[in-house]
């Protein structure tokens, strides 16, 4: 399905700074999958195929941006706090 729109004047200046896409249509459509996986409407991949760009440069471009693509969260946290120890632990019995 597609669609015709009218998009404001003061916008396609934005628009079309933007390094994913040629086209003004594939700039948009970058720009709208950014919005959409910075609303967390959705996944990182997701917004890659939408956007058409391959995940690595769908990330390239976020960075680009100073849009942050991963999240780390409490759960991350912890597992990382016990993987630490353990290696830690690990090395001092080495060491003994």
């Amino acid at each position: 399905m597609s669609a015709n729109i009218r998009i404001n004047d003061d916008i396609i200046p934005i628009v079309t700074m933007l390094n994913g896409g040629k086209t003004l249509d594939e700039k948009v459509n970058v720009s709208i999958a950014i919005g959409l996986f910075a609303g967390k409407m959705v996944s990182l991949a997701r917004a890659a195929e939408l956007a058409k760009l391959s995940l690595g440069e769908f990330v390239d471009l976020l960075r680009g941006m100073g849009i942050p693509w991963g999240e780390y969260i409490e759960d991350d946290e912890r597992m990382d706090d016990v993987a630490i120890k353990s290696l830690l632990s690990r090395m001092e019995n080495t060491n003994d």
